[in-house]
């Protein structure tokens, strides 16, 4: 993988995030917003080796954390970088169970990704919820869980065209090859 590449299509997707989060939100569920961070971070953990994977959704995990305050209104670097490296390690399991070039496996797999990850930031919220000094008092995991999944669902729906269009940019990516060798048993 070219990790220039990979900091262009961050960065760029980073700036959809923020910039067109208010414009698809949906208000009347609970303002849920698509991800097109997730987008980048499927197509690397779908394509890249593992270690470049994790590495990846790390990363975008990180710059998640930065630009979306927690529950409290502060910004905590964690739940989502957490979140992110799992949802991609999950992804990098599943990935040999897909048809790795088509746009509705990159919708599907969005979906997947966003919600693992959603679950496991969920978890970690939680969990400093119950610190003291924390003043948990208006967190509701049940309805940040249904949250995530109405987001899950919604970026997995929003992530067939940006993925078709990510899938369209895969020779500049440097991906290993992903097709069989011809002409032979091994």
């Amino acid at each position: 993988m070219r990790w220039p590449v990979f900091a262009v299509f961050a960065f760029t997707a980073l700036a959809l995030e923020v910039s067109l989060r208010n414009t698809l939100r949906l208000d009347s569920l609970w303002g849920i917003s698509p991800s097109f961070v997730a987008c980048v971070a499927v197509l690397v953990a779908v394509f890249a080796n593992r270690l470049s994977a994790l590495w990846a959704c790390w990363m975008l995990g990180v710059l998640m954390d930065l630009v979306q305050p927690g529950h409290d209104g502060v910004r905590v670097i964690g739940p989502a970088a957490i979140g992110f490296v799992f949802a991609g390690y999950m992804v990098t399991l599943l990935r040999t169970m897909v048809f790795r070039r088509k746009a509705i496996t990159m919708g599907a797999m969005t979906f997947v990704f966003l919600l693992a990850s959603g679950i496991v930031s969920v978890c970690v919220v939680t969990i400093r919820s119950w610190y003291p000094d924390e003043g948990g008092g208006s967190w509701s995991p049940m309805r940040a869980l249904a949250s995530h999944a109405l987001e899950a669902l919604y970026g997995g729906v929003v992530a067939i065209p940006v993925g078709w269009l990510l899938l369209l940019t895969l020779p500049i990516w440097g991906f290993p090859a992903t097709t069989p060798r011809r002409g032979g048993w091994f």
